[in-house]
């Protein structure tokens, strides 16, 4: 089974998002859908392809549009804005016509030359999808919005056809004018939300130079390369495509990607990705990733299928949709049937179309999904990448947050604490020859001991690797070994408990131990003080000696410590407080913690420093990724967190009471006096304005 991601078009409310779901879940080959205003994510197990789903949407009213890194995010504002502006030309001299003081009064064939292309021109959309909707049975803030434009224009024509002097053509078409303008802005302000993942797709530039097999360099579409390709890279120009450095050194600049300021050293073998920035020298890339496969696209899709998930507080939200349509439908019919009863046809026609348009739920079906895409691009722009909606609002509601130990809390790599020195020579010198002898290793305490030297290294004659045990061979004519206490059949001194030793040793017997140990993060004591503050109980759930935890958790400030647990015991720890009724976050690598970031309410994986394909594996892993470094990213994710959810709480709340307090008023007539209709149009663009602009705030 696949997932995919895909923009839909056409969607203006909760109701349209059900429409969506039930199309898209009917069709064989669909095993699951979420959608919002925005995206639809679909588990699909290989037979509904994007050529299936798309004629399905299309028949019932919307589009559906592949997520490409290449392509252009949301919808085009063009079209939208051009019947916005008809809608309100035309408009305009009918609603001036009726200020007190004007001089001219427009005939009723010129009034209806000018409200019939606004009504079913400009506002042909809300008609043709109110229409496709009721063929299934179905309806949605359009059905509203084109029986209330519908009717009003139907009973100008009647009195115009009738002789009377005051028609009401300028309710219609202002009633679409006002819609169309709120739609339009809500656009612009929804477009605003994925502004952090439209830059992210722009850093990649659109040309490479390639060089071809001749040594000439040609310059192409990023597009056309292929893997195995080789890429120069000047200073100054961003990196096309992921792969590794094949020749030069220089600075590359990754702050884009991972938050952190200082360029990066690169030399022949280590890797880049697309996107960062080279500085200083140029570079030749061999090309191991393109277009989709980059970490670049991988993020981008991720952040589109986030926008796709929906958060629990949104399941109220459709609920009441579900039915609130219906209902408004049957409450307009009451309406009308009361007015018409107590005063004939022409005193009930408004009352009625007023309560249609006032009632348009669509502060309701926006009130959630806005809030999600601009706290999810806010996330993007502070370093954190989420995947699922709903991890990002239980990170807010969290009760207890687990930290597993190595390459979480600590560095998650050996550094060197102290040289004991055994014999005549100096520390320099000891730590000169160990270094030397670990030159071609990749073992963690290897690389510690070289990082602590970081200097010339020595030639190395008769080297000999003992798996196990260590290395030996000879310097400067004499043999040397470095390796563990049995190995060198030697004794080391006492050790704490969190530390590892290696010694070195020459004919003479031992001459060093080199102590190493994985450091805490600098940042976590604070990080740990404040998630206390906040009042998180904080666990530290580790697989290593208890001894060696419960230190590492008393220099971080953590209590609660369970240690010497595999992956299944993590995971049978998070469910054990998950019963208990704590909403639990967890915090790893991404790779050995995959289960436990799987069953967590929020699994918080640390995506940056985590190998060469840390970064990848952690999203795989977790719905929320750190793409900075450090522990620092988990307050502004929370911080981020608490006020997402508290922007959806205002938003439902405003959209909710907006419809409680102004359908009474519409129904009994008492909104007449303000404009009605009019007043209706402009009274549920300003609400949808409203929910959206309030959730602009969580940009901030």
């Amino acid at each position: 089974m696949a997932t995919q991601t895909f923009s839909v078009t056409g969607m203006t409310c909760a109701a349209c998002v059900r429409h969506v779901e039930k199309a898209i879940t009917s069709t064989e080959g669909v095993t699951a859908a979420r959608v919002n205003l925005a995206t639809a994510t679909v588990d699909i197990d290989g037979s509904a392809t994007f050529e299936v789903l798309a004629p399905q949407l299309e028949d019932a009213g919307y589009g559906l549009v592949r997520i490409e890194a290449e392509a252009p995010l949301g919808e085009d504002l063009g079209p939208s804005r051009n019947r916005m502006i008809l809608a309100l030309a035309l408009s305009a001299p009918m609603l001036l016509s009726m200020l007190p003081g004007v001089p001219w009064h427009l005939p009723g064939w010129v009034q209806a030359a000018l409200a019939t292309p606004v009504v079913f021109g400009a506002g042909l959309g809300f008609f043709r999808r109110a229409g496709r909707q009721a063929l299934h049975g179905q309806a949605s803030m359009d059905t509203l919005i084109a029986l209330g434009a519908g009717i009003a224009w139907a009973f100008a024509m009647a009195e115009w056809l009738q002789g009377a002097h005051h028609l009401s053509f300028e309710t219609a078409a202002s009633l679409v004018a006002f819609l169309l303008t709120g739609k339009h802005l809500e656009a612009r302000a929804k477009a605003r939300a994925t502004d952090a993942l439209k830059a992210l797709l722009a850093l990649a530039p659109p040309t490479a130079l390639r060089v071809e097999p001749d040594g000439s360099v040609l310059e192409v579409p990023v597009a056309v390369l292929v893997l195995g390709d080789v890429v120069r890279i000047l200073p100054g120009q961003s990196v096309p495509a992921d792969g590794r450095v094949r020749s030069g050194a220089a600075e590359v600049d990754e702050s884009m990607l991972t938050g952190e300021p200082l360029p990066v050293p690169k030399v022949p073998g280590d890797s880049l990705v697309a996107g960062t920035v080279v500085h200083g020298s140029a570079l030749e890339l061999e090309v191991q990733a393109v277009g989709a496969a980059t970490q670049l696209a991988r993020m981008a899709a991720l952040v589109a299928q986030a926008q796709g998930s929906k958060a629990p507080a949104q399941d109220l939200a459709d609920r009441i949709s579900a039915v609130f349509v219906p209902a408004i439908l049957a409450l307009a019919a009451l309406t009308f049937l009361g007015w018409w009863l107590g005063g004939g046809v022409a005193q009930a026609w408004r009352p009625a179309v007023t309560l249609l348009v006032i009632a348009c739920p669509c502060a309701l079906g926006l009130a959630t999904p806005v809030a999600v895409m601009v706290g999810l691009g806010a996330a993007a722009r502070q370093g954190v990448l989420v995947r699922d909606a709903a991890a990002l609002e239980a990170l807010g509601q969290a009760t207890d947050l687990v930290f597993d130990k190595t390459g979480t809390l600590t560095e998650g790599r050996p550094t060197l604490r102290q040289v004991v020195v055994c014999g005549t020579l100096g520390e320099a010198d000891l730590l000169r020859l160990a270094a030397s002898l670990e030159r071609d290793s990749e073992h963690p305490i290897a690389r510690g001991i070289r990082d602590a030297h970081g200097g010339a290294l020595l030639p190395i004659e008769a080297f000999r690797a003992h798996p196990g045990g260590g290395v030996s061979g000879t310097v400067e004519g004499a043999p040397w070994r470095l390796g563990s206490e049995a190995f060198l059949e030697a004794v080391f001194p006492a050790l704490e408990a969190d530390v590892t030793a290696v010694g070195l040793a020459d004919e003479q017997g031992l001459q060093a131990v080199f102590i190493l140990g994985d450091r805490l993060r600098s940042e976590a004591p604070a990080v740990v003080t404040e998630l206390r503050r906040q009042g998180l109980r904080l666990h530290l759930l580790t697989g290593d000696r208890a001894s060696a935890a419960q230190a590492m958790a008393a220099s971080a400030g953590i209590q609660e410590v369970v240690a010497g647990v595999r992956p299944e015991g993590k995971l049978e720890h998070l469910q054990r407080l998950q019963a208990k009724g704590a909403v639990v976050c967890f915090v790893g690598d991404g790779v050995n913690d995959a289960p436990a970031l799987a069953q967590a309410d929020c699994g918080i994986a640390m995506g940056s420093g985590a190998g060469e394909q840390g970064t990848g594996a952690a999203m795989a892993a977790a719905p929320l990724v750190l793409l900075r470094p450090g522990l620092e990213p988990i307050l502004a994710a929370r911080r981020l967190a608490l006020r997402t959810h508290r922007v959806i709480r205002q938003n439902l709340a405003w959209a909710f009471g907006y419809n409680l307090l102004l359908v009474p008023l519409a129904a009994t007539g008492q909104l007449e006096r303000f404009g009605g209709p009019m007043l209706a149009g402009v009274a549920m663009g300003l609400s949808s304005l409203t929910v959206v602009l309030n959730a602009l705030r969580l940009r901030r």
